[in-house]
């Protein structure tokens, strides 16, 4: 096993072990097997997301962070395109008074096809490896693949071009094609991830993964403790 490896498996798994990540944290750990991720920072103060947000730079995207939030769309809990510290006090204000004061501050992603990876557990068979169309796309295309980690390469891109799906990531309607190179490889990573930490979580989900031509960005993650 090559050093980054076991430095990962030795350093998640505890950090799981212990109790739910911070977003910000979740997107480290995703970084941190090959996945990219937007720059986020956790605060629990105005004062820390206005300082994060200096750090990352307008305009920003806020988010609520509470540990037993599991979908902060469904209860207004996501901010998207705050532009300055007014924005920012009047978007913190809220979140806080409804969701609680703990919240994610992340740099705004360009547009592009969202996907969603995410791992369940069976059980019977333990982890499995999902992937389909993300975003709000999910909740009109339920066509998802599933497969057993770990994964090939091959396999991950058996996984995608299974999906009808992967006609709209090829490029449709004049639309230029998605990196598909780039989704595959990070469907693997994810692979690896789940493969390291699977027996710690209930689900791991990675939605939206906006692809692009220019490769791949998660925006939002959620994992659920055993």
């Amino acid at each position: 096993m090559n050093p980054a490896r076991r430095s990962r498996r030795s350093r998640w798994p505890e950090r799981l072990a212990a109790g739910p990540l911070p977003a910000a944290d979740l997107f480290a750990m995703l970084r941190d097997y090959g996945i990219p991720a937007v720059a986020a920072r956790s605060a629990a103060t105005l004062a820390e997301a206005v300082d994060a947000a200096n750090g990352l730079g307008y305009p920003v995207a806020l988010k609520a962070d509470a540990s037993d939030l599991h979908h902060k769309s469904d209860v207004g809990g996501v901010r998207l395109g705050i532009a300055n510290p007014a924005e920012l006090t009047a978007a913190y204000a809220d979140l806080s008074a409804r969701l609680g004061p703990r919240v994610t501050v992340s740099e705004m992603a360009q547009p592009g096809t969202e996907l969603i990876l995410g791992m369940s557990r069976d059980p019977a068979l333990g982890p499995l490896i999902i992937v389909g169309a993300g975003g709000v796309l999910a909740e009109y295309l339920a066509e998802r693949s599933v497969a057993l980690p770990p994964l090939t390469r091959n396999a991950a891109a058996q996984m995608i071009a299974g999906l009808r799906f992967s006609e709209i990531l090829g490029g449709i309607r004049g639309q230029p094609p998605c990196d598909l190179d780039a989704i595959v490889s990070v469907l693997a990573c994810f692979s690896g991830l789940v493969t390291d930490v699977g027996e710690h979580l209930a689900a791991l989900d990675v939605n939206p993964l906006i692809c692009s031509p220019a490769g791949v960005l998660a925006v939002d993650a959620l994992a659920v403790s055993r």
